[in-house]
């Protein structure tokens, strides 16, 4: 986490957004050995847009990853991040005390949930979208927003 946060990643301190509206990021994996940096310099760019920045925006790649999916990304799993359609049980998901995803909870899951807190905000998912087309994980969180009702943007 440390460098992630001197990296501009992850906020060291609890930010004011002038908007209420919450955003969510949907890209590839960009934190791996084999994956570009595309989505790492779009999240930093979210941050100095004079626009986009007033909206407080979740950066899914900076958060440590768990799957039910055996393949991870694999479109045919049926998880789609509910709890009737995950394969870990919800102690696993969900922190019964803060009512949000542990840290060992699926990523679908995790994700879902900040879609939802995205939609109950009237906020949106901004789908980045690199040369060579969507990852198999953004297939399932676009599957994923359109089953919550939240509006996407695609680069």
């Amino acid at each position: 986490p440390d460098c992630l946060k001197k990296a501009g990643l992850i906020d060291i301190f609890e930010t004011p957004y002038r908007r209420c509206e919450k955003a969510i990021l949907c890209t590839k994996f960009s934190l791996a050995e084999e994956s570009t940096t595309y989505a790492t310099i779009f999240a930093l760019a979210i941050k100095k847009d004079p626009y986009l920045s007033q909206f407080k925006t979740h950066f899914p790649n900076t958060w440590s990853k768990k799957s039910c999916d055996p393949d991870f990304a694999n479109i045919t799993h049926p998880c789609r991040g509910s709890s009737h359609s995950c394969g870990f049980p919800e102690f696993q998901n969900l922190d019964p005390n803060t009512q949000r995803p542990c840290k060992n909870a699926c990523w679908r899951y995790d994700f879902r949930f900040r879609l939802q807190k995205s939609k109950d905000t009237n906020g949106f998912m901004i789908q980045v979208e690199e040369a060579n087309g969507l990852g198999d994980g953004q297939k399932i969180e676009t599957e994923m927003a359109k089953e919550v009702g939240l509006k996407v943007f695609r680069t």
